[in-house]
């Protein structure tokens, strides 16, 4: 774990927001290669990943806030120093996607296809932003005596909640996971593909990766949902979401395959 990079005087530089960085500066580079390969105005796309960007940091301190108010009671300045950590992932994908899709719809881009062109860099992001989740020592799992299982210091959230333990590093699960999943997205963009399929896939591979990672992640009880007993948590019950509306958006486009197809 490596927490903070280097410090100018009063200033930290911490790893989870170097490793952000990288991972949108890369996502917007990437994906505004692939716009210029498909006739799209890339502009536009790195206008599109600006949006993402700030759109998707407010909403997951957002979602981080209203899920951890009690914090806040005493110090509603607190709420706003995003560099002290603080973010929930859901909050930050519903945000981007909603207002990504919005500016899409307001230019009168091809939204399926746009989408399908950064599905493959959201994979990436997420894995390079877990990355910067084991160096920060967030988003730790639960106690675990397997041979790789780790032991992060006192001064990490990780380390304070699970003093002495040893732990599973789903952050680390989570990253290979992701990139992974980022190189299934990219070889389906190099072949033929109805719009809308690769977008699709990402939201039901990351959905059921992120719906069985959990179970091994640790949560505070009120991150958990009054069903099935409370086993699941509030993340997982979005996952489903995510699942049923790839799924969904999948049905759409084999419909409109199979209409064509009998046209």
């Amino acid at each position: 774990m490596y927490r903070t990079l280097f410090e100018l005087g009063p200033l930290s530089v911490h790893t989870y927001g170097v490793m952000l960085a990288i991972a949108f500066w890369l996502g917007i580079e990437l994906s505004a290669r692939a716009a210029r390969k498909h006739d799209i105005d890339e502009t536009r796309i790195i206008d599109l990943g600006i949006i993402i960007l700030i759109s998707s940091v407010v909403g997951s301190r957002l979602l981080y806030v209203l899920t951890h108010f009690s914090e806040y009671e005493s110090d509603r300045l607190g709420i706003f120093r995003v560099w002290e950590g603080g973010l929930v992932f859901y909050g930050g994908l519903i945000a981007g996607i909603v207002l990504g899709i919005g500016y899409l719809m307001r230019k009168k881009m091809p939204v399926l296809r746009v989408t399908d062109l950064l599905a493959p860099q959201l994979a990436l992001g997420i894995a390079l932003a877990r990355v910067g989740c084991f160096l920060n020592g967030c988003c730790f799992g639960k106690a675990s005596d397997l041979p790789w299982a780790c032991e992060f210091p006192p001064d990490s959230q990780a380390g304070s909640v699970m003093a002495g333990t040893t732990i599973h590093p789903t952050q680390v699960y989570s990253a290979i996971a992701n990139f992974i999943i980022f190189i299934i997205l990219r070889r389906m963009l190099h072949r033929s593909y109805r719009p809308g399929t690769v977008f699709g896939s990402l939201l039901v591979l990351y959905g059921g990766w992120r719906f069985v990672i959990d179970n091994l992640r640790h949560y505070e009880e009120h991150m958990r949902v009054g069903v099935l007993g409370g086993s699941l948590t509030f993340n997982q019950i979005a996952s489903i979401i995510m699942i049923v509306a790839g799924l969904l958006l999948l049905l759409r486009v084999r419909q409109k395959d199979a209409s064509a197809s009998h046209a």
